[in-house]
């Protein structure tokens, strides 16, 4: 009975996985519904399904891209690494996670602005680079302590990313500050005296 009912319940948690993709949805001539990333020839009442991936969240469109146990991991411990501009350890850490094949986000610890924010996240420290694998953070680069941390939180060693995979480029840790407002240079007309000469 309890085998009975799991292949019951099995076409149930396989069609969303297949609505979810669609692009599509239409009725054919005969009035069956179908749905898919094109519609069949002879489609009736085609219409068109919002996109799944929100089209303005371009992690998760890329996250989509990846090998199923990549992703997994990938949406279970986001990877971030936070890094300096001119650090050796710094590079050496960016190597290590693309050779490992770890799809990460970068913040860049650059300006004054950065440093602070930086040191008010990682809790006084400001060694870097700094690792970060779903909460855990790794101060510092320990190729053995990264590796680690990886493996437990189910990144795989062997299994490669799309080839046209890029990493995202860094961005700022802390926002840029809000540039000084133009100087006024319109000066109002003097008291009693006529602005308008002919």
């Amino acid at each position: 009975m309890r085998l009975f009912s799991r292949l019951l319940l099995l076409p149930l948690l396989i069609f969303p996985a297949f609505a979810v993709q669609a692009q599509y949805k239409w009725t054919d001539h005969d009035g069956v519904v179908s749905y898919g990333d094109q519609p069949g020839k002879d489609a009736e009442h085609v219409e068109r399904l919002g996109n799944v991936l929100a089209p303005a969240d371009a992690a998760r469109d890329a996250l989509a891209r990846l090998p199923f146990e990549i992703r997994k991991a990938a949406q279970d411990f986001p990877v971030v690494l936070y890094a300096g501009n001119e650090c050796q350890p710094c590079d050496a850490g960016r190597d290590f996670l693309k050779s490992r094949n770890v799809p990460y986000s970068e913040r860049s610890v650059a300006t004054r602005e950065d440093a602070v924010a930086f040191e008010k996240a990682m809790g006084g420290s400001h060694l870097l680079p700094a690792l970060k694998v779903g909460r855990q953070v790794l101060r510092g680069f320990d190729s053995g302590a990264w590796s680690e941390a990886l493996a437990t939180a189910g990144y795989p060693r062997d299994i490669p990313l799309p080839r046209d995979w890029t990493w995202p480029a860094a961005t700022p840790l802390a926002p840029p500050p809000n540039p000084a407002p133009p100087p006024d240079n319109t000066t109002p007309p003097a008291a009693g005296s006529n602005a308008d000469t002919h």
